[in-house]
């Protein structure tokens, strides 16, 4: 007989873990606000249910940028190519790895790099970089939050 108990007792075990980790509740949010020029967002968001594993948010944002090439003499030229800029923030939802609750509150904006490979930017060669970029600050063109606990993608939301 207790060689039948045995095995149910862990099922059961299991299936409340994992019933656990997928039982987050939002009080309010996520919610994915804008500042007026586009370039910075804000991510909220009130939950519980993560059990006693910490849960950790990304934020990530993505733009693009252009650059002006610029040679070893200081000469510059309009740069070619369009290139991608983007900026990941992690939050550790609060007090989630005590009771279960965890707060959200990131703010992303994308800071480009201040010179570029020549290649990069579209220059005419290799002796040349990318400085300058433009428009400044970036205007955000998508982004993704991305909730993981224990390993594993718990929430995630494209903007």
């Amino acid at each position: 007989m207790r060689r039948h108990i045995l095995p149910i007792v862990i099922a059961l075990t299991v299936l409340t873990f994992t019933a656990a980790l997928a039982a987050v509740t939002w009080h309010s949010g996520p919610s994915i606000t804008f500042n007026a020029d586009h370039t910075c967002v804000t991510v909220t968001g009130d939950g519980s249910g993560f059990g006693n594993q910490p849960a950790v948010a990304h934020v990530t944002v993505n733009g693009t940028v252009t650059y002006t090439c610029q040679n070893k003499g200081g000469n510059q030229s309009p740069g070619q190519n369009p290139v991608a800029a983007s900026s990941t923030l992690d939050q550790g939802l609060g007090n989630a790895d005590h009771n279960g609750r965890g707060v959200l509150n990131i703010t992303a904006c994308i800071t480009p790099a201040a010179t570029v490979s020549g290649s990069v930017a579209g220059c005419p060669n290799g002796n040349w970089i990318g400085v300058n970029p433009q428009p400044s600050p970036v205007p955000i063109e998508s982004g993704t939050l991305t909730i993981t606990q224990g390993g594993k993608t718990i929430y995630s939301q494209s903007f």
